[in-house]
């Protein structure tokens, strides 16, 4: 079975996020623009960055001086301040209200416009993430969070637009931590598709040997690594500055990662770039084998679609 890879890199931008109508038709262009070209009736997997939704809970519908804000927190803060009331309502005491707040606009719009996007286009989608409690619907309450944590959270879609998993991430960065999010439970990475076994690690998940021996022993063909590196590409590497970071992210990632492995033989990176307040993020998204790379980004800034098609057994 031919499968086709795609690894959506993208830069940050407000006007695609400011909107619920600007964010669905960025998504639904970036999938057009994925997925073109590809044969017709053969399937195709979509990933998409990292941090892809964190804009949201910013930007969306957000007073001008949350969106001018310098820093992230401070722009929460003046988020908070502007809705204290329904912030107090919600009954979390912690800094995660924040996530708790924005939650009930932002969840359904990203989950929408991706089951939107993954219907049209016939992929199987991985969202990205977006930083939120772990929502869930019932009839009789409606939309709500399970438990007053909050997440990095990956969606999985199916070509029918049905979500067919949400999962946390593990292993947080000091960034992550000091941002109040949790380290999220394990048994949600690995899913089972038409397409196989299919294992969703994000970012420095995949760097944990513990974690891709799992998706190993599950039977899983397919690592999606959806990444938002917060640091300089040609810069110095947070770990030793002596070494260079995008050397080492291509020397101790996916490739090395997939050597010698009993099932999984492709890895899938898509990276986020560009500036959201004081964070900067840069990345050369990537569709991998053991070894090396299929296909890599040029650049590890501004917006490149990467694809590499791949035999699957069925």
């Amino acid at each position: 079975m031919r499968v086709h890879l795609v690894a959506v890199q993208t830069t940050l931008q407000r006007e695609p996020y400011a909107q619920p109508e600007a964010f669905r038709r960025y998504v639904l262009e970036l999938t057009r623009r994925a997925t073109q070209g590809l044969p017709e009736g053969e399937p195709r997997l979509v990933a998409f960055p990292e941090a892809f939704g964190l804009p949201l809970l910013f930007w969306l519908e957000a007073p001008l001086e949350a969106q001018q804000a310098p820093t992230t927190l401070q722009a929460a803060l003046r988020l908070l301040r502007a809705c204290w009331p329904a912030a107090l309502r919600l009954g979390v005491l912690s800094p995660a209200v924040f996530y708790h707040l924005r939650a009930p606009q932002v969840w359904p719009l990203y989950q929408q416009a991706f089951a939107e996007a993954a219907q049209a286009f016939q992929a199987y989608i991985v969202a990205g993430s977006l930083f939120s409690p772990l929502m869930d619907f019932e009839p009789a309450r409606g939309l709500h969070p399970q438990g007053p944590k909050a997440y990095n959270l990956s969606l999985f879609f199916s070509p029918k637009g049905r979500l067919l998993g949400r999962i946390p991430k593990m292993r947080l960065t000091p960034h992550e931590r000091r941002a109040f999010l949790s380290p999220g439970p394990p048994g949600r990475q690995i899913l089972e598709t038409h397409l196989g076994r299919i294992s969703v690690l994000i970012c420095l998940d995949a760097f944990h040997d513990d974690l891709i021996e799992q998706a190993d022993a599950a039977g899983a063909w397919l690592v999606v690594q959806p990444s938002a590196n917060p640091a300089r590409w040609e810069g110095p590497w947070s770990g030793d500055p002596s070494q260079i970071e995008g050397e080492v992210w291509l020397r101790e990632g996916l490739a090395r990662k997939l050597l010698d492995r009993e099932n999984l033989r492709y890895g899938l990176n898509p990276m986020l770039n560009g500036d959201l307040y004081e964070l900067h993020f840069e990345g050369r998204s990537g569709v991998y084998q053991a070894g090396g790379p299929l296909a890599l980004a040029e650049s590890p800034l501004g917006e490149a679609l990467v694809r590499a098609t791949v035999e699957v057994e069925p």
